[in-house]
């Protein structure tokens, strides 16, 4: 009994913090109209899920729906079908508790764009976001959403950042979704950070030894 009331508290503070994330990013500016979608992993084979139609930085936890891992609604308002992105992501990676999608304005117009971040590193980045990888272009909704997203996940099992080409962005997190909320706010500052050093001649590039160097203090060796 004691066990079934904190899962279910423990629930209840994870759809406030869901609810949290759609206001911070409307506050910092990336979240636009009704887009966006946001999910938790709460068993093995439960999500919760922000419902579509709505503007995610007014919704409350009426619009917050339970799916399985294959997209069967289990409680609450029918998900889109871009659910399809978030369940390859916690099929394909288990240790991913939580995901965020948007459409950033900065990091929209990097997917908007053919930058693919190959040679890319920046400390702080490295640190709070891990990798970061530009999908393959695909059409909204359909079955090559969820395809891409796995070819690109398995070609780096360490992206925390996902930027769908011509589409948004997905930060993902094996902690909880206020720290796929925060990867998702240091990738757009790090896009910003992108344009100007290109504006400026273009980004520093780190040598082996220094990425290296880097590494291993993230690692506490």
């Amino acid at each position: 009994m004691y066990e079934e009331f904190m899962h279910t508290q423990a629930i209840r503070q994870t759809k406030r913090d869901m609810i949290e994330v759609g206001k911070r990013l409307e506050r910092k500016g990336l979240l636009v109209g009704k887009g966006g979608k946001y999910s938790v992993r709460i068993g093995e084979n439960e999500i919760l899920l922000t419902a579509s139609g709505f503007c995610k930085s007014e919704i409350d936890e009426d619009q917050i729906s339970v799916v399985d891992l294959e997209g069967n609604l289990l409680s609450g308002l029918k998900p889109a079908l871009d659910i399809r992105m978030h369940l390859e992501i916690y099929r394909t990676m288990p240790e991913i508790c939580a995901i965020v999608h948007s459409h950033p304005p900065i990091a929209t117009g990097f997917a908007m764009s053919n930058y693919d971040f190959k040679g890319f590193y920046m400390p702080e980045a490295m640190l709070d976001i891990g990798g970061i990888e530009v999908t393959d272009f695909s059409v909204p909704t359909t079955e090559q959403v969820p395809q891409v997203v796995h070819r690109s996940i398995v070609k780096n099992p360490k992206v925390r950042a996902l930027i769908l080409k011509g589409h948004g962005v997905l930060c993902f997190s094996s902690v909880n979704v206020m720290d796929a909320c925060y990867k998702m706010e240091c990738l757009e500052a790090v896009c910003d950070a992108v344009l100007v050093s290109n504006a400026l001649g273009g980004a520093y590039k780190m040598t082996e030894d220094e990425i290296r160097g880097v590494r291993k203090l993230f690692a506490g060796k």
